[in-house]
């Protein structure tokens, strides 16, 4: 008998038989009964949201006004609370004190709360709240300082005497006196007290906007166990964020409702042009507020189709379980366009792929198996050499098979995204993390490094006259000039801060000559400067001069930050100390200072002026501050200026001024352009002026940074 099938069949052909055998049926059973089921799911997918929605806003109201009523007991509870606590005069005021510190207290320990306020039967009314909350005018009406941490206000006495008094608590902890005007604010009129007493238990007054910020929310009544009440303002701002992440669909509209408060909060407005925003927005929003309205006046429950704007949408009202006595509701606006999108979109999208996998499944079949070894080979060597920091290669690996070309593309992307973080991390920084098994826990080693500081004179001023994408261009080219100067002698990169460069040198990787490494490359990146600096100016542009601050001493280097975010950095000493050197060439118009500390390790590496002894602003330690001039092979170009600037240094520092200012003047006729000969020659006139000061030792004291 004739077989009608061959003994064997080619590999490609078994593989393209048996995909058509899964991938046909398969996929048709799939379309059609995703085509049954797509309404039913989409209206239960909105069903479930509203309900995962409603039951996200119960938890936050829930368990946010639980947590501030069980601190409002607590508080409430306490001794200095107590009507009686603030009898009169003295004894009054260092009552309303402590309560002013318990207030302040809470309030830090609880984010959500604006406002923490107690109101006593006689009128007597305490408050503290946040200072960030209150608009420009009110901070300049009550004079509030700069960076208060609290706003304090107390209410007191009866009729035409009634008086509010503003007090202010600062970052620091410290209190300081704000104004005090005529008041009639009642606290026994306001809903939190009325409702509290009427109650005689915790109550919350329906939704309304904060006076001090516009901000939606609640204000919560406590009873105090020994009389008077104490209230909370509840923000809800938080809300708003919360609702818009549960939207069901991008073009949906969410908001929730207190009672009979026409105060909503609702999900953020539509912004154009944004691919979701619907030109129906604002229709949609005045709908869904009517419905809200109607459905106030039933159970809560409503669940209806609109057309708005010739686009159709359906609208849900569910309640929310009551907190204290006060309900609420959930309402959402739906388009029924973008319910079914998803879904609809996916079939269409399925059916297409179905086609093309058994279209494709032949050329796939044929492809894989001779495609398969050679591109993983490839993808392996590109890996290895990325492990080893080589990113030159920058042809990714193709292939017809879709894993490997997801693969392919990962690594790629892993390539890009690693050397672009290596340009945010030194590559001797990620080898040592990769060589050690500790190397990204938190902490550090202590050791001596040399620390740069640099900075641009003048920036600010000469940002002001720069458009900022120039402005950043330059920058870039100025760091980059600076960072092969710092990169090229060892030094590692800690940060870019505004228009300053921190560098440090011995870490991560071990550097016994990390002294003079460290003066080598500010030499170099002064030079640098300037050369950049000359070619900007033959183009008529603004040129930048850089300021730099040298020391070296102990710190502690390693990984500093939390579990999930860290950086390799230093702390110590050391860098306050070169900040302040950097700072220093301002007053005598030097690029490069450094202290006593670098120059007396690196004395016979480079040429040193001793520039001063000083003691800089906010220290009490006097600090001797050299100037390198230059690599000791050029000494002999500086002896006669350097022998001269010791002559005058000697006589001022003996007291003798008049001779100082011959001798300071004899620099200057060395070198006219010396910035600190003249320094110096003006501060020798001031002081013949002023009178040797009591103690003169040589030692100049800043007051100002």
């Amino acid at each position: 008998m004739r077989r009608l099938w061959p003994r064997s069949i080619s590999f490609s052909v078994s593989i393209l038989g048996l995909m058509a055998l899964i991938v046909v049926p398969l996929a048709s059973a799939l379309l059609w009964l995703g085509w049954l089921t797509t309404d039913s799911l989409e209206q239960r997918r909105a069903d479930e949201r509203t309900a995962a929605l409603t039951r996200a806003v119960s938890s936050f109201l829930t368990d946010g006004v639980r947590i501030i009523m069980a601190a409002g007991q607590t508080l409430g509870a306490q001794p200095s609370f107590a009507p009686e606590s603030g009898a009169t005069g003295q004894a009054e005021s260092l009552a309303d004190d402590e309560r002013r510190r318990q207030l302040v207290g809470l309030l830090g320990r609880h984010p959500a709360v604006a406002a923490v306020y107690a109101g006593y039967a006689d009128g007597h009314f305490l408050y503290a709240g946040r200072p960030t909350y209150f608009s420009a005018g009110q901070r300049a009406e009550l004079g509030l300082p700069e960076g208060a941490s609290a706003a304090l206000r107390a209410v007191e006495g009866e009729g035409a005497a009634r008086r509010e008094t503003w007090s202010f608590v600062l970052s620091d902890g410290t209190m300081v006196a704000g104004p005090t005007f005529a008041s009639d604010f009642d606290p026994r009129t306001r809903p939190w007290f009325e409702e509290t007493i009427r109650r005689q238990g915790p109550a919350l007054t329906d939704l309304y906007r904060f006076a001090w910020s516009n901000e939606p929310g609640l204000s919560a009544g406590i009873p105090m166990a020994a009389g008077g009440v104490l209230g909370f303002d509840f923000r809800l701002g938080t809300l708003a964020r919360l609702i818009g992440e549960y939207r069901i669909t991008p073009g949906s509209v969410v908001m929730v409702s207190a009672g009979a408060s026409d105060v909503l909060i609702e999900s953020e407005p539509c912004q154009e042009p944004a691919p979701a925003c619907s030109p129906q927005d604002r229709e949609v929003r005045q709908a869904l507020r009517e419905v809200v309205a109607q459905a106030s006046r039933s159970d809560w429950h409503l669940d209806r189709s609109a057309t708005v704007d010739g686009r159709a949408y359906r609208l849900i009202v569910r309640p929310v379980p009551p907190v204290l006595g006060r309900g609420f509701a959930v309402a959402t606006a739906v388009p029924v366009d973008e319910l079914f999108a998803a879904s609809r979109g996916l079939l269409e999208r399925t059916a297409i792929l179905a086609v093309a996998t058994v279209a494709l499944a032949i050329g796939a079949a044929l492809a894989a198996s001779l495609l398969l070894s050679r591109a993983i080979g490839r993808i392996a060597t590109k890996t290895e050499q990325i492990r080893g920091l080589d990113f030159s290669n920058r042809v990714p690996v193709k292939s017809s098979i879709t894993e490997i070309r997801r693969l392919s593309d990962s690594v790629e992307r892993m390539r890009e995204g690693l050397e672009v973080f290596g340009r945010y991390v030194s590559k001797n920084l990620v080898h040592q993390v990769m060589r050690s098994t500790h190397s990204a826990e938190v902490g550090g080693v202590r050791r001596d490094v040399t620390v740069m500081f640099t900075d641009i004179e003048g920036f600010s001023r000469l940002s002001e006259n720069i458009e900022p994408e120039l402005l950043t261009s330059r920058l870039s080219r100025y760091f980059e000039a600076l960072g092969g100067a710092i990169s090229g002698n060892h030094g590692m990169i800690d940060k870019y801060i505004g228009d300053s460069v921190m560098a440090f040198w011995n870490a991560p990787e071990l550097d016994p000559d990390h002294v003079v490494h460290a003066c080598r490359a500010a030499l170099q990146a002064s030079a640098a400067s300037r050369q950049l600096g000359d070619k900007w100016r033959g183009l008529g542009r603004p040129a930048f001069r850089t300021r730099i601050g040298l020391h070296t001493g102990p710190a502690v280097v390693g990984n500093v930050g939390a579990r999930e975010r860290i950086n390799y950095t230093l702390v110590g000493q050391v860098a306050n100390q070169a900040s302040r050197l950097e700072g220093l060439n301002k007053a005598y118009g030097t690029e490069i200072l450094a202290s006593g500390e670098v120059a007396a390790i690196a004395a016979d590496h480079f040429v040193w002026r001793h520039v001063d002894r000083v003691v800089a602003a906010g220290t009490t330690e006097a600090l001797d501050i050299y100037e390198p001039l230059g690599e000791a092979s050029a000494a002999a170009g500086h002896g006669e200026f350097l022998e001269q600037w010791r002559a005058a240094r000697d006589a001022y520092a003996a007291g003798r001024f008049d001779a100082a200012i011959t001798a300071f003047s004899a620099t200057l006729a060395l070198r006219p352009g010396d910035r600190p000969s003249r320094t110096f020659i003006e501060r020798c006139n001031r002081l013949l002026e002023s009178g040797m000061p009591p103690g003169w030792e040589g030692v100049w004291h800043f007051d100002q940074k």
